[in-house]
This record gives structure tokens, sequence and C-alpha cells, in this order.
């Protein structure tokens, strides 16, 4: 009797084609889809910014400078003639008191003085000072021009005596209190002008006299 084989490869063929339809389809559909587009490279520039401007330094005029010594003040030099230090200092004779001439610059006085009645011809400079008023000192940092030390107009009597121990305390008329903290051989003294009671210092001298005068036109 002849078996007929044929249905079985028949059977098998319909039961494989599903599946290879499903291949062929998938592969025309992975070679159909279009290729990914590579992700764009982005470049940033960074500019980097300029150092900041430096802070304006302070004028010379707001900075107290150093200019104190037992020879003189700033430019103004005890022993120099009277009227060359005026001029120079810039100053303008008192019309009461001839021998004397001041200026005022940065929140003081300046005073230049020479004898009343001079043995010296020319007359030549034994005094100079620089003073303020303690009401305009009062809680402000110091002005003027300074010791080496760094004490002046406005600094207080420990900061003096800190500094300088073995200042000499001079009484005056009244209240009136000078602390002598230096001196030079053949040249001058320095004088720290201050009121009892209190511990702010107005005025500083150089001179060749004993001591400032209370007053140097009455």
């Amino acid at each position: 009797m002849d078996i007929d084989t044929r249905r079985p490869q028949v059977r098998r063929a319909r039961i494989l084609s599903p599946l290879f339809g499903m291949a062929v389809t998938a592969a025309l559909l992975a070679g159909c889809a279009a290729p990914a587009s590579p992700t764009p490279t982005v470049t940033q520039t960074v500019t980097a910014s300029a150092d900041p401007a430096p802070s304006p330094s302070p004028s010379a005029s707001s900075t107290p400078a150093a200019g104190v010594s037992p020879s003189g003040i700033r430019d103004v030099e005890l022993g120099t003639p009277y009227d060359e230090a005026v001029a120079a200092a810039g100053a303008a004779p008192v019309d009461a008191c001839p021998w004397l001439a001041s200026t005022e610059a940065d929140g003081y006085m300046l005073t230049v003085q020479r004898p009343e009645v001079s043995e010296q011809d020319p007359a030549v400079v034994d005094l100079v000072q620089v003073s303020a008023s303690p009401v305009d000192l009062e809680g402000k940092p110091a002005v003027g021009p300074l010791t080496a030390e760094g004490i002046g107009l406005g600094s207080r009597l420990d900061q003096a005596l800190a500094v300088y121990p073995d200042a000499v305390e001079v009484e005056s008329v009244g209240d009136r209190r000078y602390l002598a903290i230096e001196s030079g051989a053949g040249t001058g003294s320095v004088f720290l002008t201050y009121t009892a009671g209190t511990d702010i210092i107005w005025g500083v001298t150089a001179t060749t006299l004993d001591e400032p005068p209370y007053e140097s036109c009455a």
C-alpha cells in the first residue's frame, strides 16, 4: 500500500510560512528604518572676565604723613630763615603779631614762629606747630603730620605713652599740658599738647624753646 507523504510536508510548510514571513518583515523594517542621526557636539566658548579694577588708593590728603621730628615739621625746619620757611609753607603773616604766620590744611592749622625780637638777621624759625580743635578730632583718625612712631593730632595720650615711655609731662597755664616726647642734640624738642582730664592730643610742636608758649600772640 502506498503512503502519501506530501501532506505532512505541506502542513510543515504551512506552519513555517508565517514564521518565515515574520522574519522577512522584521528584516525589511530594520532595513527601511533610517539610521539615527549622530548627536551634535555643542562647543561653548567661555570668556573669562577681566580682573576687577583695583580700588583707588586713599588720596595723600586723607592719609597722615610722617614728618614730625626735633628738627621741624614737614618742610619747615627749625633754624631756617623765617621768611623762606613762611613762603615754603604757603603761610600768611598774622597782622597783629608779625612774628607769626599760619595756614590751614586738611583739617589742621600750621603755625610758624620766629622770636618776637630777633637777635639774628635774618630771623630764623624757633617754633613750628600743627593744631586742631579737640572737638573736631573726637572719634576720628589722626590728621596731619605724624612722628616716626605714628603719633599726631587725634592720637590718644595712652598711645603716646605706650611708644614714648620716657616722656615727661610739663604743666602749663590752667589745664594745658605738654608731653615732651623727643629731643635732638643741637636741634629742638617735640611736645604733644592735650588738656588735663582728657586724652586727645590736639597740638604737636617742634621748637628750640624750653616749652611751647601758652599764647604766641596775646
